[in-house]
């Protein structure tokens, strides 16, 4: 990962894990139904680059970031009160770490991605989102 190397908390802290999000939507009504977009939410979940390939693939090993409503995500002032807590606990863990008792030290964090599918990323970047 050329990118992550390039990122200045990594430098400080190279043993730093690190941290991948993903996006996905669902609907949580009959995909086919007249009402079927009235219902969508967004989830947000994270999984840690660093756990081995089989681990990592574990449903165990994501961990829920937050769901949303996609009309709330809709309008600009919502998008940022929704993202602004996630995005400052990620600058916490890149900053600050995390200290855990049975271990002897500090552990630190880099966020490097947000994986998403097509519509998603389509959605993120502000561009078309109808297929």
């Amino acid at each position: 990962m050329h990118l992550a190397q390039d990122n200045p908390s990594l430098k400080l802290y190279p043993d730093s894990f690190l941290i991948q999000l993903y996006t996905d939507g669902i609907t949580v009504t009959n995909t086919i139904g007249p009402k079927k977009d009235d219902h969508k939410l967004k989830l947000y979940y994270f999984v840690l680059e660093d756990l081995p390939d089989v681990v990592r693939s574990m449903l165990q090993s994501m961990g829920l970031v937050g769901i949303c409503s996609k009309k709330y995500l809709s309008s600009q002032t919502n998008r940022i009160k929704y993202f602004e807590p996630i995005v400052k606990d990620l600058n916490y863990l890149q900053a600050t770490g995390l200290t855990v008792m049975t271990f002897n030290g500090r552990l630190h964090f880099v966020f490097i991605l947000l994986a998403a599918d097509h519509l998603a990323s389509n959605d993120i970047g502000g561009f078309q989102r109808k297929f």
